[in-house]
């Protein structure tokens, strides 16, 4: 009895731990193109595929323990819901966007970028002294505000930039004020009163920061819509790892300095110099899969070539390429994609790169910052971007599939 009841445990253990592993590993969403005919979607033999819009039509072929499920891609609508179920106890939810076009314009160039933060950052505390009565104290964090908070109202005022921020603290004369912060999504008020430091400044004991500022790649633009997307991973504080909240921000035309080659102590970069005069677009977004915006410069895209998009079943081990700007124009340089990691497929590292062109190697030693967004190719189609460098293998890093940046596209009007 203890063998079958033991035996009984293990099957719920394995059944349970393949439904987790399958949920986790089938995509939220999926991308398509009008164009298609059809979208595959295999399922265990015991789950049904139900779809929204009901009408649109599907044929189910059973193959030993799964079921292939066969879509015809509607014309008329710009997604379709396909819900998981076991019976009547549903699953999972994925929906299939349906884009009009299957084409983007392939960058590899590089941009300056600055951001404008919608709050102000709070990164660290600093001791506020007071000489004549001999005390150190950090106000603000007596009052109850923590690192990664954001301050957006101080006495009912927008604050706009640190400066303003130090003025109004300056200006309170030692007087309590009230400090509207963000937490995550949820907002709280503290009351702060300013200390009066040796140096004869009011202050309450906060790092804080504003914006940020660097040298990254653009991916692809959408010609038609003028939309871009750049990095393939998002800008985070760089003291508190938070992903920035954009008020505003732009990118511009660089110029780049200097390639400083990886080496055992660190990681390379690319050096550049930032030309404010020259702006190319506006940043509407930053997400964990890059920043995201409108393209304002005319004639940005001209030297770019258009290429059709991969989709996810595209996507193979094997040899590729990416565009980088490194050698002073946009080439070709050669990489093989080592592992595909399926349970990874959302997220900026799921897929293993390495950089196989000897020249490319000369030149950086490897994957260095600043190349983030250089787009990579397989098989003449777009299948997504480098995010980020292994510290200990420079030749080696990661990409994050295109899908997920195009569908990040879809919430800039």
């Amino acid at each position: 009895m203890k063998k079958l009841a033991g035996g009984l445990f293990l099957f719920y253990i394995l059944i349970t731990t393949f439904f987790v592993i399958y949920l986790y590993i089938t995509p939220d969403c999926l991308t398509c193109y009008s164009s298609d005919k059809a979208i595959t979607i295999k399922t265990p033999i015991f789950v049904n595929v139900n779809l929204s819009p009901s009408n649109v039509q599907t044929r189910t072929q059973i193959k030993f323990l799964y079921r292939t499920n066969k879509i015809y891609i509607p014309k008329k609508n710009s997604s379709v819901l396909c819900e998981l179920k076991i019976g009547t106890i549903p699953l999972k939810k994925v929906r299939i966007s349906i884009l009009e076009s299957n084409k983007v314009w392939v960058s590899g160039k590089f941009i300056g970028i600055k951001l404008m933060t919608d709050g102000i950052l709070v990164i660290g505390y600093s001791y506020v002294s007071n000489g004549s009565n001999s005390t150190s104290r950090v106000p603000a964090k007596e009052a109850g505000i923590q690192i990664g908070d954001k301050i957006v109202y101080v006495n009912g005022l927008k604050v706009k930039d640190c400066n303003q921020l130090f003025k109004i603290i300056n200006s309170s004369g030692g007087k309590s004020l009230v400090f509207v912060i963000k937490r995550g999504q949820t907002y709280k008020q503290f009351k702060v009163k300013p200390l009066l430091s040796n140096e004869g400044v009011y202050k309450i004991g906060l790092w804080v920061r504003d914006g940020t500022s660097g040298i990254g790649t653009v991916t692809f633009v959408d010609t038609e819509r003028k939309v871009f997307g750049a990095l393939g991973h998002g800008i985070s504080d760089i003291d508190t790892g938070i992903l920035l909240d954009v008020k505003e921000g732009q990118i511009y035309s660089a110029e780049i300095v200097d390639i400083r080659k990886n080496d055992k102590s660190e990681i390379g970069e690319v050096v550049g110099k930032i030309n404010e005069n020259c702006v190319v677009g506006d940043v509407i977004i930053n997400t964990p899969y890059g920043i995201y915006g409108k393209i304002i410069q005319s004639g940005f895209w001209d030297s770019l070539q258009s290429m059709e998009i991969a989709r996810l079943q595209d996507i193979h081990v094997g040899s590729a390429y990416i565009f980088s700007e490194v050698s002073g124009n946009i080439e070709k340089f050669e990489i093989k994609i080592e592992r595909i990691l399926p349970l990874y497929r959302n997220s900026t590292k799921a897929f293993v790169i390495r950089i196989t062109d000897k020249r490319l190697l000369q030149l950086t030693s490897g994957i260095v910052q600043g190349m983030s967004g250089s787009p990579i190719i397989q098989d003449n189609k777009l299948v997504g971007a480098i995010t980020h460098v292994f510290l200990q293998e420079p030749e080696r890093g990661y990409g994050v599939f295109i899908d997920n940046m195009l569908n990040i596209t879809k919430y800039i009007k």
